[in-house]
C-alpha cells in the first residue's frame, strides 16, 4: 500500500515498489511470493485490498505524523490521517491472516506499537 498525498513532500514511492520487485525477483525463494501493489490509497481503500489480495504481509509506504498516524489521500489527492488505534482495530479483525505489516513512514512508531497487540511481527524503516 502506497499512499503520497499531493498536500505532502514528494515521496520516491514507484522507486520503493521497483526496489521490492527487484529484491523478490532475486532473492532465493522469491518466487514464493506475490506481490499486489496499491498505490494512491484512500482510507477506503485499505480494506477493500486486504479482502481482495488476502496478504500475509502488509507493507505500507507513505507519510506519517508526529501524532503516529499514517497519512493516506482523500478523494482529492490530499492528506487523511487515521489514528493509530483505528488502523489497529482493522488489523485486530485479519489477525488470523496478517502474519507481518511494514510501516515505511516517519513517525509510526505509535501506529507500530498498536498493530503489535495484534500481529506477530511488525517492522518500521
Amino acid at each position: 500500500l502506497a499512499a503520497a498525498p499531493s498536500d505532502a513532500v514528494r515521496l520516491r514511492l514507484g522507486q520503493e515498489l521497483r526496489d521490492l520487485r527487484e529484491s523478490l525477483q532475486l532473492a532465493r525463494y522469491g518466487n514464493k511470493f506475490s506481490l499486489d501493489s496499491r498505490e494512491s490509497v484512500r482510507i477506503g481503500d485499505i480494506t477493500q485490498a486486504i479482502f481482495d489480495t488476502e496478504p500475509r504481509i502488509i507493507h505500507f509506504s507513505g507519510h506519517g505524523t508526529a501524532n503516529g498516524e499514517l497519512c493516506f489521500e482523500d478523494s482529492s489527492g490530499n492528506t487523511q490521517s487515521v489514528k493509530p488505534d483505528a488502523l489497529a482495530n482493522l488489523f485486530k479483525l485479519i489477525a488470523d491472516q496478517v502474519e507481518c505489516v511494514v510501516l515505511n513512514a516517519c513517525y509510526s512508531r505509535k501506529q507500530a506499537q498498536q498493530i503489535a497487540q495484534h500481529i506477530p511481527f511488525i517492522r518500521r524503516q
